[in-house]
Order: structure tokens, then C-alpha cells, then sequence
């Protein structure tokens, strides 16, 4: 890989465009847009606060800077430096904000969940959703963007509603869920289904569809905690559970059970086939430098204790992710959290385990190759896998005191942004054939 060198940043603000061409990043009160090829400046704006977040809208034309403390959202244009808008959220205040998909409102939501404001940018004027349950999760827009899914909480139960975000956010169904206290929810990528969880002491996933009709409602086991994560297969096939009883079920698309089950089990032993793949450290040239082994079954994974006195114990699937086809899943187990696990589907096994010298922080799929993954441990190396038969490199970024916490993909799948919590550099890839699709 080539590397840029390093550029400002704060709290790992910076982001590609979607359509990849270009970089925005936020140092304290300024903002600025870069060519995502060259890192050239293309303009810098400037905000009266602190800058907490940003993000790109859909079409890679405009850009929010979010001051929450302040309850201002400045926004910007990368091809009209002379252009600018400025939301002021007053005494409700404000905790969170989010595009709508077509780029030309944004989504503010105040403190104490009083209520949720979509601010258009064309019309200047504000409409209102009261209630929502929760500020940063509990929401989703369907894929082709024409309607936005709410989990609202209304005289201490649970409620959803279906807004149509092409004509004034008008409410088109609201209706009461089965759950004790709703945790999250996801729309299904295909728009038929709506996939909703509870709370982890009660183990329950629905699965509603857009008028309200209750098509399923799956529990593994009634004692001990339940899900902690859900998500969906690119081809809505599947809606992978993650739970505290370190299994993923694989929930079809047809019955609503359980069609897979994935282990975490530990020791490993027994899986044919299996690359396990261990980080070690060796000496070259009078310095310390990092390789993969490859290690033999059966195998114990290292391991961490829960503490069962607090609340969110590091147990069970934490993070799960599919491929950009479905046909892999990578997941970690939060009591494992120096393993990543790689799975797939049609073999109904896990094809690869790497165990880590440092806990793994953050692990990507390649948006374009499905066959690729990043992941990253906060030290001065990346790590990627580019399938079976290829296999894994481990990658030193040439910066000094420079490591890799966080990262995000290009879209087009040919660079990385690379981010310690005050700079950042762009990693490419180059002089090397494409991953297989």
C-alpha cells in the first residue's frame, strides 16, 4: 500500500463522500473539503462552535457540521463555497442529526427525546415527530429512501411509525409492538420487513411489516440475557441474531426460524478446513515486526471474564457483519475480543479465525470486493484479508506515532482512511490485483 502523510483531524472526524471523490474533515471549529485522489484543499469553512460531527448527504453536495452543546448545525456545499444554511435548535436542544436521503432535510433530535424536527433546506420550513424513543438508534429509512421507520415510546409503551418522507413526513401507519422495552429495530434491505428487538433481559425479535401486521415473533430461550445485535443479509434472506449465548442464529426469510446456528465455541477442535491465523511478533533487522502463524486445532482462543456485577457485560456477539454479497459474515464475541471469525454460509462453518496480540477495535468488508476485509487493533498496522485462498498481510503504516484506532472505506474499495484521534492519513492500494468478487 501507499500512504499520504498525516493531516489534522478531531475525534475522528473525517469522512469520504459517497461517491468517493472527495474527503471531509473537521479540526475543532473548522471544516474542510479535499479531492479524495490528491488530498488537496478545496475550501475551508469555518464554525462559531466546536464541531462535534459531520456527515455527507447522499449526493455528496452539501455536508453538516453539528455543534450539539451549542444545538447548531452549519452546513456547507463542496461545490459552492459561497452557499451555506444554518440550522439553530433553540431550548429543545439537540443530541443527534441525520440526513433524509435526498440530501435536502435534516433530521434533529432534542434532548430528553421530546421530540424529532426535520428542517428542509429547500423551503426553510420545520415539521415535527414527538416522542421518539431514542436519539441515535430505534430509526431507519428504507433503502430506496421514500419512507422512514420510528420506535416511539408513549405512556411507557412501545410504538412505530411510518413516516413517507416524500410528501411532508405524513404519518402513514402507527402502531403498538409486542415488546417490553424496544431496543432497536432495522428495515430489511428489500423494504418488506421490519426486524425489531427488545431489551437484552427479554430474548425477542419480531418481524412486522410496513401496514402492522405481526409476522413473527422468535425467542431462543427465556432464561438469561437475549439479543445483543441483529442485522440483515444484503439479500433479506436472512436476519443474522446475535446473542449473549455467543451463537449467531440465521433467522429465513420464509418461516422466521432458525435455518443456521453459528458457535463460538472454545476451545476449537474439529472443524475441517479451519485457518487459524495468530498475530506474533518477531525480531528483523533489530526491530520488532508483526507476522501471521498458522496454528493447529484444537485451539483455545484467549478469553476474558464477564464481570456479572455490571450492567452490558462483555459477552456474547457484539458485532456482526455481512459481506457485500452475503456470503461471508465476520463477527466478534465480546469475551473474545482478540478473535475475529470469519464464516460462510454455504459451508456452515467458519473458514478462518485470526487471534490478535491487542484487542480488535473496528473491521470493515471491502463495499466492492466481497472477498476483502479490514480490521484494525490500535497499533501502527492494518490487517486484511483478501479470501481463503489468498489469504492475510499484516501492514505497517509508515507514520510516526501514528495508530490505526479507527477506519473507513472508500466507497469505490480502493483506499482506506485511516484515523488516530488527531490525525488521519489515506492508505492505497496499488501495484496488485483486484480481490475475487
Amino acid at each position: 500500500m501507499d500512504f499520504t502523510e498525516l493531516y489534522k483531524q478531531s475525534q475522528y472526524l473525517s469522512r469520504f463522500s459517497p461517491n468517493g471523490q472527495y474527503i471531509a474533515t473537521a479540526f475543532k471549529q473548522k471544516l474542510a473539503f479535499r479531492e479524495a485522489s490528491s488530498l488537496q484543499i478545496l475550501s475551508i469553512h469555518t464554525s462559531a462552535d466546536l464541531i462535534e460531527n459531520i456527515a455527507w448527504s447522499a449526493d455528496s453536495e452539501l455536508l453538516f457540521a453539528a455543534s450539539y452543546k451549542a444545538g447548531i448545525i452549519n452546513i456547507w456545499s463542496v461545490s459552492d463555497k459561497k452557499w451555506s444554511a444554518k440550522i439553530e435548535e433553540g431550548t429543545v436542544g439537540l443530541t443527534n442529526a441525520k440526513w433524509s436521503p435526498d440530501g435536502r432535510s435534516v433530521l434533529c433530535f432534542s434532548d430528553f427525546q421530546v421530540r424529532t424536527t426535520i428542517w428542509s433546506l429547500i423551503t426553510g420550513e420545520a415539521c415535527f415527530i414527538q416522542f421518539p424513543k431514542y436519539s441515535d438508534k430505534g430509526f431507519d429509512f428504507r433503502k430506496d429512501g421514500k419512507y422512514f421507520v420510528l420506535a416511539e415510546r408513549r405512556d411507557g409503551k412501545d410504538f412505530v411509525g411510518i413516516y413517507d418522507c416524500n410528501n411532508a413526513w405524513t404519518l402513514l401507519k402507527h402502531f403498538q409492538v409486542d415488546t417490553v422495552d424496544l431496543e432497536n429495530l432495522a428495515w430489511s434491505p428489500d423494504g418488506r420487513y421490519i426486524a425489531i428487538w427488545d431489551k437484552c433481559i427479554d430474548y425477542k425479535v419480531l418481524i412486522y411489516t410496513p401496514d402492522g401486521r405481526r409476522q413473527q415473533l422468535f425467542s431462543a430461550y427465556y432464561m438469561g440475557l437475549g439479543v445483543k445485535t441483529a442485522v440483515w443479509a444484503p439479500s433479506s434472506q436472512f436476519l443474522a441474531v446475535g446473542s449473549y449465548d455467543q451463537k449467531i442464529r440465521f433467522l429465513n426469510h420464509y418461516t422466521w426460524t432458525p435455518t443456521l446456528e453459528f458457535t463460538h465455541f472454545n476451545p476449537v477442535n474439529g472443524i475441517d478446513n479451519l485457518v487459524i491465523m495468530r498475530e506474533a511478533r518477531e525480531m528483523k533487522d533489530r526491530r520488532s515486526i508483526r507476522k501471521y502463524v498458522i496454528d493447529q486445532q484444537p485451539m483455545e482462543l484467549p478469553e476474558i471474564r464477564p464481570d456479572p456485577e455490571k450492567p452490558n457485560p462483555k459477552l456474547g456477539v457484539g458485532l456482526c457483519k455481512f459481506n457485500a454479497n452475503g456470503t461471508l459474515v465476520a463477527s466478534r464475541n465480546d469475551n473474545m475480543p482478540n478473535s475475529l471469525w470469519i464464516w460462510d454460509i454455504s459451508l456452515l462453518k467458519p473458514i478462518t479465525i485470526f487471534i490478535q496480540l491487542m484487542p480488535i477495535r473496528n473491521f470493515q468488508w471491502n463495499p466492492c470486493y466481497p472477498n476483502q476485509l479490514v480490521l484494525c487493533c490500535g497499533s501502527e498496522y492494518i490487517y486484511v484479508w483478501s479470501g481463503s485462498e489468498i489469504g492475510a498481510d499484516i501492514i505497517e503504516v509508515p507514520q510516526v506515532n501514528f495508530l490505526v484506532n479507527s477506519f473507513r472505506w472508500n466507497p469505490d474499495g480502493h483506499s482506506l482512511l485511516l484515523m488516530d484521534k488527531e490525525v488521519f492519513c489515506v492508505g492505497f492500494f496499488v501495484n496488485e490485483e483486484e480481490p475475487d468478487d
